[in-house]
């Protein structure tokens, strides 16, 4: 054999086999010591953190769970009426949508209910006409009548005169042609009336009394019918140039609506207005389904001036 550097003499491995082995004894039996069931250990302080956290996580989440299953519950189940002792009470559209009951209609809508009585054809006074006296020139461009004036607007470009009305005098007049001889009229003029009537009735009734008395007895009832259907109405108090007034306005539907090709209806206005020497008034009826007309009436009273 070879002999290894340094002269050393070459020796074979221990045999651990063998009885007088240095170890005294056999490699121990892994195999059978790992089918024998050992003593657990006591879980250590990471362990028991990791635990607790987990417990914690699962409580929690069925906190919360039972919270939002509670909320739903509280706002279906177990929701009561809202309607109580200190809760407003609900319109009739929020009725309906809860089917709490019908909508019932608001009786003073004016498309809805009856026109009250001091829109109807039967004037409630004789419609007295006072003896005419001419009134103040007007200057370029406007129309007065007693102490108002209004700005002509354009295309209203047909003079209409003056003339008798029912508790007005010193009248002048602008109209705007709709078909035919029938036109759109707006008038102006001191409002009179008569001591054998009690004298001025005072702002409302003034309005009212010409308004009923300028839809049954100026013409328009020809077209009008005697029974004609009232809408948009409205009766309220309003301030012109700075002085005290109140509106009367509706509008009526002709019973015959083939009577006219290009228009049905008319809008019916009464003004008066109390300046500084007494009131004064505007009366008129446009054709409420021709906007250009419509859009006349609305720029006459926003520029109304009080001039005496």
């Amino acid at each position: 054999m070879t002999q290894p550097p340094g002269g050393m003499p070459a020796q074979g491995l221990p045999d651990f086999t063998a009885a007088g082995s240095p170890a005294g004894a056999s490699l121990p039996d892994y195999a059978a010591q790992a089918q024998e069931p050992g003593p657990l250990s006591a879980p250590g302080p990471r362990a028991r953190s990791r635990a607790l956290v987990i417990v914690l996580s699962v409580i929690g989440s069925a906190v919360v769970l039972l919270a939002i299953v509670a909320l739903v519950l509280s706002q279906t189940v177990f929701k009561g009426p809202e309607a109580g002792p200190t809760a407003a009470p609900a319109t009739g559209e929020q009725r309906t949508e809860r089917g709490e009951g019908e909508y019932v209609p608001d009786q003073n809508d004016p498309d809805i209910a009856p026109p009250p009585p001091i829109f109807t054809q039967k004037p409630t006074t004789d419609c007295w006409i006072p003896d005419w006296r001419p009134g103040e020139d007007s200057s370029p461009g406007t129309i007065r009548g007693g102490d108002l004036e209004y700005t002509i607007p354009d295309g209203w470009d047909y003079p209409w005169g003056s003339g008798g009305l029912p508790y007005m005098d010193q009248t002048n007049a602008q109209g705007r042609n709709v078909e035919g001889s029938w036109y759109s009229v707006v008038n102006l003029g001191r409002a009179v009336f008569p001591e054998s009537e009690g004298g001025y009735p005072g702002l409302e009734q003034a309005a009212v009394t010409i308004f009923q008395c300028y839809a049954t007895t100026s013409g328009v009832v020809s077209h009008f019918g005697e029974s004609p259907k009232v809408t948009d109405y409205r009766t309220e108090s309003m301030i012109v140039d700075g002085y005290p007034a109140w509106i009367v306005q509706a509008t009526y539907h002709f019973e015959d609506p083939e009577i006219l090709e290009t228009t049905s209806a008319s809008v019916v206005t009464s003004i008066v207005v109390e300046g500084p020497n007494g009131p004064s008034a505007l009366a008129s009826d446009v054709a409420a389904d021709q906007p250009e007309h419509v859009q006349g009436l609305e720029e006459i009273i926003a520029s109304l001036k009080v001039v005496g």
